[in-house]
C-alpha cells in the first residue's frame, strides 16, 4: 500500500494546483462577489448583515480548526476528510436562494465553514507532493493557477449577474468548483499502509485535548508565537478588507458592479504570474523576509483604498489598488505556508495549520464584525472601517519586524 494520500508525480501536483482553483472560484465568486451584492441589493441587507453572517462562519471555523486537524493527524488521513467538506460545501452552495433568505443565509455559512475546514486538509497535504527544495515553487504554481478559478468566477458574473441573476450564479459555480476538485479527489489514495483506526469517542477527546495544548504550547515557540499575533492582525484587516470590497466600490465609490468586476479581473490577471514568481523568491530569500513585504504592501494598498474617495482622487488609481491587491494577495499565500510547514514537525503538519487556520479564523471574526460594527451600527461609514483595517496590518507588519526567527 502507498505511505502518503498523494504521490509526487506531476499529475498529483497538478491536480492539487487545480483544486486551489476551485477554491478560489469559491472565496472571490461567492464571498467577495455574488453573495454581498445579492444580500445587499436583492434581498436588502447591509454590511452588518453581510460582516455578522460571516463572524458566525468564523466563530464555528475557530472551534472546529483544531479539533479537525488533530483528527487528521492522529487518524493519519486527510483525503476523505477534504472530500467530505469539500462536496458538502459545493452542496450548500448550489442551494443558496433556492429557499427563502434566512436559510440563504443558513446555507451561505454551511458553506463557508466547511470550505475553511477543507483548507486545512488541503494546505497539509502539501508537505506530501513536495520537497524542501521546491515547496515555495509549488505553493506558488498553487496560488497563481488558483487565479484562475477567481477568472472564472468574474467572467460568469460579467455575463449571467444582470441576465440569469445571482441565484443561477450560486448553481453554476458550484458546479465549476465541482469540476475543478474532483482531479485531487480522484488522484488521491485512500488506502494508506499506516492508517489508524481507534473508537471515535477517544479520537474527539484526544483531539480536543492535544488542540488547546497547541495553543498553549505555541507560546514555547516565540517565532511560531508571535506569528500567529501578527497573523491575526494583517489577516483580519486583509480579509475583510477583500470580502468587502465590491461593497465599498459600489457604494462608496459609486462604482457600477461592471466596473468593480473588471477591476477585479484585472487584479486577478496580475495574480496568476505573481505567484509563481513569489514562489521562486520564497525558495531563494526565505518565506518570512518575503511574508514581512507583502503585509507591508497591505498596510499601504488599504490606506491608499481608504484616501481615494476622501481626497477625490484620479479614478485610474483604483486600477492600482486592484493590481496591486491582486499581486500581493498572491505573495501572502505563497509566503504563509511555507513558513508554517517550516516551522512544524513532519507529525505535527496538519495540527501546526490547524492552528495557523484557527487564528486565521479568529481574525476573520474580527475583522468583518468591525467592519460591520463600524459601519453600520456606529454609523462612521465604510471609509473608517477600511482606515482601521489598514491600521491592522501595520500592526501585524510591525509584530513581524519584531520576530527574531531561531
Amino acid at each position: 500500500m502507498p505511505k502518503s494520500e498523494l504521490s509526487r508525480s506531476k499529475l498529483s501536483i497538478a491536480s492539487w494546483v487545480v483544486y486551489d482553483m476551485g477554491n478560489t472560484l469559491f472565496s472571490a465568486g461567492i464571498v467577495g462577489l455574488i453573495f454581498p451584492l445579492w444580500l445587499t441589493r436583492d434581498m436588502g441587507g447591509n454590511d452588518g448583515t453581510f460582516g455578522f453572517s460571516l463572524s458566525i462562519s468564523m466563530v464555528i471555523v475557530f472551534i472546529l480548526s483544531p479539533v479537525a486537524g488533530t483528527i487528521s493527524d492522529v487518524i493519519k488521513r486527510k483525503m476523505p476528510f477534504l472530500l467530505f467538506t469539500t462536496l458538502v460545501a459545493i452542496f450548500a452552495t448550489a442551494l443558496i436562494g433556492v429557499f427563502d433568505y434566512e436559510a440563504s443565509i443558513v446555507l451561505f455559512c454551511a458553506a463557508v465553514i466547511l470550505i475553511h475546514l477543507a483548507n486545512i486538509f488541503y494546505n497539509a497535504l502539501l508537505a506530501d507532493i513536495t520537497t524542501e527544495s521546491n515547496v515555495g515553487y509549488i505553493g506558488g504554481l498553487g496560488v497563481g493557477i488558483g487565479y484562475i478559478g477567481a477568472i472564472f468566477a468574474v467572467v460568469c458574473g460579467l455575463l449571467f449577474y444582470d441576465s440569469e441573476g445571482p441565484v443561477f450564479l450560486f448553481k453554476l459555480m458550484a458546479l465549476l468548483m465541482f469540476i475543478l476538485v474532483l482531479p485531487l479527489f480522484l488522484s488521491g489514495n485512500y488506502f494508506i499502509g499506516n492508517t489508524k483506526i481507534t473508537e471515535f469517542r477517544s479520537v474527539l477527546l484526544m483531539a480536543l485535548k492535544q488542540a488547546f495544548l497547541s495553543l498553549w504550547q505555541a507560546r514555547k515557540k516565540k517565532p511560531w508565537a508571535m506569528f500567529l499575533f501578527a497573523r491575526f492582525w494583517y489577516f483580519s484587516s486583509i480579509y475583510a478588507g477583500s470580502v468587502f470590497a465590491v461593497l465599498y466600490g459600489v457604494e462608496t465609490v459609486d462604482l457600477s458592479e461592471r466596473e468593480v468586476q473588471l477591476i477585479l479581473a484585472v487584479g486577478i490577471i496580475f495574480g496568476i504570474p505573481s505567484g509563481a514568481f513569489w514562489g521562486y523568491l520564497v525558495d531563494r530569500y526565505g518565506s518570512f523576509f518575503n511574508l514581512k513585504i507583502n503585509v507591508m504592501a497591505w498596510f499601504l494598498i488599504l490606506g491608499l483604498a481608504a484616501i481615494l474617495p476622501v481626497f477625490d482622487l484620479p479614478g485610474e488609481l483604483w486600477w492600482a489598488v486592484g493590481v496591486m491587491s491582486g499581486v500581493f494577495m498572491a505573495g501572502l499565500y505563497v509566503s504563509e505556508r511555507p513558513f508554517v510547514l517550516s516551522m512544524s514537525a513532519s507529525d505535527r503538519v496538519s495540527e501546526y495549520f490547524a492552528v495557523y487556520n484557527m487564528v486565521g479564523r479568529l481574525a476573520a471574526i474580527t475583522g468583518p464584525f468591525a467592519w460591520g460594527y463600524i459601519s453600520s451600527t456606529l454609523g462612521w461609514g465604510q471609509v473608517a472601517s477600511i482606515t482601521w483595517l489598514s491600521i491592522c496590518s501595520l500592526i501585524g507588519f510591525l509584530i513581524l519586524v519584531c520576530t527574531k526567527l531561531e
